[in-house]
């Protein structure tokens, strides 16, 4: 039964179940029959199956491509520290790279972070270990989500209040 299931579906996946079996007459009996399964085989497995498992590799495969294309998106048009986006910044004359590289540098964050957890709990003063225990908690409040100061004004107080600058 077993090497039977595998010849079936072998055979009839790669050149067509009636490709391997014995061609019959017309006129035989049994002609109809075969050609029936045949043709519910074709449309069964070639047809549909095979259709829908293509179909869902190539819906893996753009769901992909798609989140590809927004973390692009998002790591050229926002503050990967602040959130806060590039067209925000371009509205208020603010040079979005020049915030991105300087303002908030990731590296700089990084390496504040790092230099954090290599000091003694014991050297750390009181802001220090506030940090600090912050991040040992997964805590993200210790990044300026969707808050910038730009001359002393809070960059959220331009976002909230766009209306009221046209």
């Amino acid at each position: 039964m077993i090497t039977c299931a595998i010849f079936f579906f072998n055979q009839g996946v790669r050149s067509g179940l009636g490709d391997s079996l014995e061609i019959k007459d017309w006129t035989d009996k049994i002609f109809f029959y075969r050609w029936f399964l045949d043709m519910v085989f074709f449309i069964t497995v070639t047809l549909l199956l095979l259709n829908m498992i293509n179909g869902v590799i190539v819906t893996s495969f753009s769901a992909i491509r798609e989140e590809s294309e927004n973390n692009i998106d998002d790591k050229e048009n926002k503050c990967f520290i602040c959130s806060i986006d590039k067209s925000v910044f371009e509205k208020k004359n603010i040079d979005f790279y020049e915030h991105s590289f300087k303002d908030h540098n990731l590296e700089s964050y990084i390496y504040y972070i790092i230099s954090l957890r290599e000091k003694n709990l014991k050297d750390l003063d009181i802001s220090e270990r506030s940090i600090r225990y912050r991040i040992d908690n997964h805590n993200v409040n210790i990044f300026p989500i969707s808050q910038y100061l730009f001359n002393g004004t809070n960059i959220t107080d331009y976002s909230n209040n766009e209306e009221n600058d046209d």
